[in-house]
């Protein structure tokens, strides 16, 4: 999880940007891409599997949802709750010190822009 958890959070950090930009391919490729990573780190790890999907069809489905239908405002506040969610996991497993936030900045490797289809 030391080495896979790292990777996650780059890709929740641009799906939230993306999100601000209201750029849902982007949005929604990210988070797909950091659940493959979180399902793989639950595999790896199996103590973590049952609150790992358990996050995963709650907290990560509603921000899924709001990218889908493209209500940023939904999504502003369903990623909040899916932050307080991991962090306080961090506390179930004994790892208080872990509080993860977003970035102050977008991530400089990628234009949020969204492109027309």
């Amino acid at each position: 999880m030391a080495e896979i958890m790292p990777l996650v959070g780059g890709r929740i950090w641009k799906c939230y940007y993306a999100g601000r930009a209201h750029n849902k391919p982007l949005a929604a490729f990210q988070l797909k891409e950091a659940v493959g990573l979180m399902q793989k780190g639950a595999f790896l790890r199996p103590k973590y599997d049952e609150n790992m999907e358990k996050f995963i069809a709650t907290e990560v489905a509603a921000v899924r949802s709001a990218i889908d239908s493209e209500d940023w405002d939904g999504f502003e506040s369903a990623f909040k709750e899916m932050v307080a969610a991991a962090n306080a996991y961090h506390e179930v497993y004994d790892k208080p010190y872990l509080v993860w936030k977003v970035p102050e900045t977008p991530p400089p490797d990628l234009d949020m822009t969204p492109r027309a289809r």
